[in-house]
């Protein structure tokens, strides 16, 4: 027995690839669509949270097969010369298209009145070529299919979404009623990362933080504020 001050949560590494689209529809200076994916999700770890704070104060490794299956999900791209427009860098887009991924996914869960576990999330190219997620360090980075790290300014196309899946094999419904609030949920993002106190980001946002505006030469949380406003669809109701 211990008494501890932290909880621990896997560290998810989701590789996607987009199998059809049923629907698609413009999205700011991108589009939205809706469809088929397949999804291989593999926990290599987990990370210490501290209680009430939510801090990330560790990790630590593990060793579990990985999960596979098919599903239903919504996903958000930015059209690249928009991207290229918007972003000094591919780095700072990409820890902006998490920051965003984070919000949209508590936004989403609200709006389709689900458990945030019913909808999972992920950012990568839909062509599972590549997917992003947060290091040790509090910064964006790219994986390659067998989990090794790659630079996205190396990238020859880089076009990175935003997909929210239905967490059920087949898919329990979730998809299309999320597709509908398209854009009430990209606007209620925006709101609710605007409207946080914070300096650099935190869990109430766009995720934990660890690493400062100083750190990585640019802000995390109005990286995030960067990308919904690339998607954000103006005059929708």
């Amino acid at each position: 027995r211990t008494r501890a001050d932290y909880y621990t949560d896997a560290i998810d590494y989701t590789r996607l690839k987009i199998l059809d689209d049923f629907e698609r529809s413009p999205a700011g200076q991108g589009e939205a669509a809706r469809g088929e994916v397949h999804i291989v999700r593999r926990i290599p770890g987990y990370k210490k949270i501290r209680y009430y704070t939510h801090e990330n104060i560790g990790y630590g490794n593990i060793h579990l097969p990985d999960q596979e299956m098919h599903t239903t999900a919504v996903w958000w791209q930015m059209a690249p010369e928009a991207l290229e427009q918007r972003f000094a860098s591919r780095h700072e887009a990409l820890d902006g298209f998490l920051g965003a991924a984070y919000a949209m996914h508590h936004v989403a869960a609200l709006v389709v009145m689900s458990e945030p576990q019913d909808l999972g999330r992920a950012v990568g190219d839909g062509d599972a070529r590549w997917f992003a997620t947060v290091g040790s360090n509090g910064r964006g980075q790219l994986r390659t299919l067998d989990g090794g790290e790659c630079d996205p300014e190396q990238e020859g196309r880089f076009r990175p979404a935003v997909f929210l899946y239905d967490h059920y094999p087949g898919g329990v419904g979730l998809s299309a009623p999320l597709f509908d609030s398209r854009d009430r949920v990209i606007r209620d993002a925006l709101s609710l990362i605007r409207q946080c106190d914070c300096a650099h980001g935190c869990p109430g946002c766009i995720g934990p933080i660890l690493a400062s505006d100083e750190v990585r030469g640019f802000s995390p949380k109005q990286a995030a504020i960067t990308v919904l406003e690339g998607l954000e669809s103006h005059g929708a109701a």
